[in-house]
């Protein structure tokens, strides 16, 4: 049974993960926690459940997936892990956050860079890091074969795909990441995404209202 559980944090509505190996260890996705509160709650769930995060990974670096990244590294001393091509954005996550208006600690120096199909053990789990550019400009997935789920970030969301007006969005890269990476998964995966509610690859591919494997997307290849 997977175990992964889900947290809804800071102004933007971001989901964090928290991935329990089975060994009493967890990896934290795109750690969002922005308040002492939201930090506690965090801390709280880990101490109920016996789980000591030792790894923490980025599907991107916009300012709400990486508002908790600080205190995640000074409780438990990971450094977040992220796509190379995403760093400039990581790098200027504090002066977003000061244009929204939003308080935000400095980040740590980032851990190892992610790669392209790189396998990340989780205890008897193994996450497959692929490549899904157009959200942002080093965006990945998380996919775990074995349990049949994919920590999907602003790729793909119930009904919708993620923003492409941001700098370094690109709305032809996001629809080739989704056609080719996510459709290419069998149907029956179930995508967490970074906002809102999970859903499948089987039923964005026959009815996302943006990109669809029919084709009749609002939103067609080559689009800039």
């Amino acid at each position: 049974m997977t175990k992964l559980h889900a947290f809804t944090f800071n102004v933007f509505g971001e989901r964090t993960y928290l991935l329990d190996h089975g060994d009493g260890e967890a990896t934290v996705f795109d750690p969002g926690m922005s308040t002492k509160l939201e930090q506690e709650e965090f801390a709280k769930f880990c101490e109920k459940a016996c789980l000591r995060p030792v790894q923490c990974l980025l599907t991107h670096a916009h300012l709400d997936h990486v508002m908790g990244a600080a205190w995640v590294f000074e409780r438990w001393g990971i450094k977040p892990r992220l796509h190379p091509l995403d760093l400039l954005t990581y790098e200027q996550a504090p002066r977003a956050a000061a244009v929204y208006g939003v308080p935000m600690a400095d980040l740590p120096e980032c851990g190892e860079a992610l790669a392209s199909e790189e396998r990340i053990r989780c205890g008897d789990l193994e996450l497959e890091v692929l490549f899904t550019p157009g959200h942002a400009p080093g965006h990945v997935v998380f996919v775990e074969h074995q349990q049949a789920f994919v920590i999907g970030g602003d790729v793909l969301f119930e009904g919708s795909i993620g923003r492409t007006d941001l700098p370094g969005c690109s709305p032809s890269d996001l629809v080739d990441s989704i056609a080719d990476i996510l459709f290419a998964l069998p149907e029956d995966f179930e995508v967490w995404p970074g906002h809102g509610g999970p859903t499948k690859i089987g039923i964005e591919k026959r009815s996302n209202p943006f990109v669809n494997a029919a084709g009749t997307g609002m939103m067609q290849r080559g689009d800039a």
